[in-house]
C-alpha cells in the first residue's frame, strides 16, 4: 500500500523541478520539511463529459 521512500522522494524532485531553480535549493528544502510531507496516488474510476454552463 505504501511506497518506498525513495520512490516518494523522487516524485517529490520532479514536482520541485518546476519551481526551484537549482539542485541544491530542492535537496535543502527536502531535509527540512521532506518527513512532513504526503503523497496520495488517486485513481479516477469515472470522468463525465458534461459541460458547465456558466452564465
Amino acid at each position: 500500500m505504501f511506497q518506498p521512500i525513495r520512490r516518494k522522494t523522487k516524485e517529490i524532485s520532479t514536482e520541485a523541478a518546476k519551481y526551484y531553480p537549482d539542485e541544491a535549493m530542492i535537496e535543502e528544502e527536502m531535509e527540512r520539511v521532506g518527513k512532513a510531507v504526503s503523497v496520495y496516488e488517486i485513481t479516477i474510476e469515472h470522468l463525465s463529459g458534461k459541460e458547465i454552463q456558466e452564465r
